[in-house]
C-alpha cells in the first residue's frame, strides 16, 4: 500500500469507528486525523472542578475532558533533515478543533503556504471562555512530552519515517496565548521553536514572549487590533534593544519580504475584526511563509 492509500484508509477507519474524525471534514491537499493523547492539554488538575467565568460554571466533564488533537498532514509532507517540522496552533475562547478548522480555514491555508510541516491543533478548553491550556501551559516539560507523543504516533502510523520533533512554529489567536506562553515558559522545547506568531493574542505572558523573541535566530510576529494594542506596545518596549531591532508596520504596507526579517515584527490593522485576522486575507498562510519552515 502506498502512502496516499494508507492515509485515505486510516482516515476512513477512524470515521467508521465513530471517532470524532467523522465530524471533521477532510479538505483537499492533505489528510486530517483526530487522535486522543494522554499528553494533550486536558483533562488536568487545574480544571478538575471546572472553571467559573462571569457567574457561569463551565464543568469539567463538558469542557475539560477532551484529549483529542487535530493532526493535518499535507500531501507531499516529508521529514526535514531527519525530523518532523510542525505548526502548533492554540485557539481562543469558545472554540474547539472543528470550529477552529472550519472558521479560520487553517488546513486550507497550510496547504496554500506550501510549508513542509504538519499542522497540530490540540483541544484546549472545549467551547469555554478560558485561556488555560492544562498540561501544555502548566506542566514542566509538558509541551515536550506532547510533541514527542505526536511525532511517535506519526512514525508508528506510517506518516513519517522519523519520530524526532524538528522545527516548531507556535501560532496563537486571542485567548490561545495561554498555551503558547506556557509552552515557551516551561514546555521544554524552546530550542526547537523557531517562530512565534500571535494573532491579537498579547494578553499575557508578555515577559516570556519578549525574552524568547530576544533570543538568537528567533522570529516573533504579532498582528493586532485595538483589542491588544496595550499588550503589543508593552511587548515592543520589552523587546526593543539599544539598537533598532523591531519593525512596526500598518497592515496595508506588509509584504512577504518585510515579514521575513528575523527581527521582531508588529503589524497593526484597523479594518480587520479580531475574529477575522487569520482568514479574511489569508494572513495565516502568508505569515507561515515568513517562518523558518522549508517549502514542500
Amino acid at each position: 500500500m502506498n502512502r496516499a492509500d494508507f492515509l485515505a484508509t486510516t482516515a476512513a477507519a477512524l470515521a467508521a469507528a465513530g471517532s470524532p474524525a467523522a465530524s471533521v471534514s477532510q479538505v483537499a491537499g492533505g489528510k486530517t486525523f483526530i487522535v486522543p493523547f494522554a499528553s494533550a492539554p486536558y483533562p488536568h488538575a487545574s480544571r478538575a472542578n471546572g472553571h467559573m467565568y462571569d457567574k457561569t460554571l463551565y464543568d469539567a466533564a463538558t469542557h475539560y475532558s477532551n484529549s483529542n488533537v487535530g493532526i493535518f498532514v499535507p500531501d507531499g509532507f516529508h521529514p526535514q533533515d531527519g525530523a518532523i517540522d510542525a505548526v502548533v496552533h492554540f485557539y481562543g475562547w469558545k472554540h474547539d478543533i472543528k470550529a477552529t478548522y472550519d472558521t479560520y480555514r487553517l488546513r486550507e491555508q497550510m496547504v496554500a503556504s506550501k510549508r513542509n510541516a504538519v499542522l497540530i491543533v490540540p483541544e484546549g478548553p472545549t467551547n469555554a471562555p478560558d485561556s488555560g491550556d492544562g498540561k501544555l501551559e502548566l506542566d514542566e516539560n509538558g509541551f515536550a512530552r506532547f510533541m514527542n507523543d505526536v511525532c511517535t504516533w506519526m512514525q508508528k502510523n506510517g506518516l513519517s519515517s522519523s519520530a524526532k520533533p524538528g522545527k516548531i512554529v507556535l501560532t496563537a489567536h486571542s485567548g490561545g496565548y495561554g498555551g503558547a506562553g506556557g509552552a515557551i515558559k516551561r514546555g521544554g522545547m524552546n530550542a526547537n521553536v523557531t517562530d512565534v506568531i500571535l494573532f491579537d493574542s498579547a494578553y499575557g505572558y508578555l515577559d516570556e514572549f519578549a525574552a524568547w523573541a530576544r533570543g538568537d535566530g528567533k522570529h516573533f510576529l504579532s498582528v493586532f487590533t485595538s483589542d491588544t494594542e496595550n499588550g503589543n506596545v508593552a511587548l515592543m518596549g520589552l523587546i526593543q534593544g539599544a539598537q533598532p531591532n523591531i519593525y512596526v508596520w500598518l497592515a496595508k504596507d506588509i509584504t512577504l519580504e518585510r515579514l521575513k526579517t528575523r527581527n521582531a515584527t508588529f503589524v497593526l490593522t484597523n479594518d480587520v475584526a479580531h475574529d477575522e485576522l487569520l482568514q479574511k486575507y489569508d494572513w495565516y498562510s502568508l505569515f507561515l511563509q515568513s517562518t523558518a519552515l522549508a517549502q514542500r
